[in-house]
């Protein structure tokens, strides 16, 4: 059970953490996390995108192209053309399920939205789409919904992983974390040492105020040479949140330019200046916490 020291201050310390999150978002040029609802690199409608070339493609032809735009991670040509293939034909499951992933990976989520709840009407029972219906619904902050349509597809599919990581991040948007983290280590035992996975717990951690625990996780995750940009930048916050801002600049700089890098961490030092934050610090590390003056950055 939570202590009330952790009730109380996780909710301050998940804004600070989300506010420094943004900030590195925005500094890789509008690159947006699956996780997000950020819309910042939607493509156009399919509908309207499509050349006169594209529309005299075959449908073969338009899988081919969104296959190999898909296995390149090409996301946004995969988006056009998986949505091509949608518009063509709305009862395709699979068109559906691609289009919808690849509009997650763009963030483009309320298209990806409206793509599952359509093939959801039609196809209201099919696993796959009441786990991608749900990871979108969890992408797009709403995860009441999201748990209903994800705890569907986990009794059909018990043993795909990536619907049990959605469940941990709609069970930490409602603050369960606790449970949160349980559907992430059951995630693991599927998929040890899954980095997507392991960046979700981490985060899942600093959400609840747990500091240390967070910085393991993120260590071993960001360990995986299948890591992320955002999951380095996140371990480079927890850094920067317990203090360690030589440490965190250095993190930074791996995805961003240096100026950048030195940027954000120049602005969780501003935040993390105000006495309050600090004193929230010690409660929460059971120490006390290093200030600014005693740490340099690079």
């Amino acid at each position: 059970m939570e202590n009330e020291t952790t009730k109380f201050h996780a909710p301050r310390l998940a804004r600070l953490a989300a506010a420094v999150t943004l900030t590195s978002v925005l500094a890789l040029g509008g690159c947006a996390s699956t996780s997000g609802t950020g819309e910042s690199a939607k493509p156009a409608s399919s509908a309207t995108s499509s050349t006169p070339a594209m529309s005299a493609r075959s449908d073969d032809a338009v899988k081919d192209a969104a296959v190999t735009a898909t296995k390149t991670q090409d996301h946004v040509a995969a988006a056009a053309y998986w949505g091509e293939l949608y518009d063509r034909h709305p009862d395709n499951i699979e068109a559906a399920l691609n289009y919808s992933r690849s509009l997650r990976q763009i963030g483009s989520i309320s298209q990806a939205a409206n793509a599952m709840q359509r093939v959801h009407t039609l196809n209201p029972d099919n696993a796959d789409v009441l786990a991608e219906y749900g990871k979108v619904l969890a992408a797009s902050g709403r995860p009441d919904q999201a748990i209903g349509y994800l705890s569907r597809a986990a009794r059909q599919n018990p043993k795909d992983w990536t619907i049990l990581s959605a469940e941990g991040v709609a069970l930490d948007q409602m603050g369960r974390y606790g449970e949160a983290q349980q559907k992430y280590n059951a995630a693991l035992a599927l998929d040890p040492g899954n980095p997507s996975v392991l960046a979700n717990l981490g985060l899942s951690y600093v959400l609840e105020g747990n500091l240390d625990t967070a910085e393991q996780v993120l260590r071993k995750a960001v360990a995986d040479p299948r890591a992320t940009a955002s999951t380095r930048q996140n371990l480079a916050i927890v850094l920067g949140l317990k203090g360690n801002f030589e440490e965190a600049t250095r993190l930074a700089r791996a995805d961003l330019p240096a100026s950048v890098a030195e940027n954000n961490i120049a602005y969780l030092k501003e935040m993390m200046n105000q006495p309050a934050i600090w004193k929230q610090m010690e409660t929460l590390n059971g120490a006390p916490a290093a200030t600014p003056a005693s740490t340099s950055t690079q």
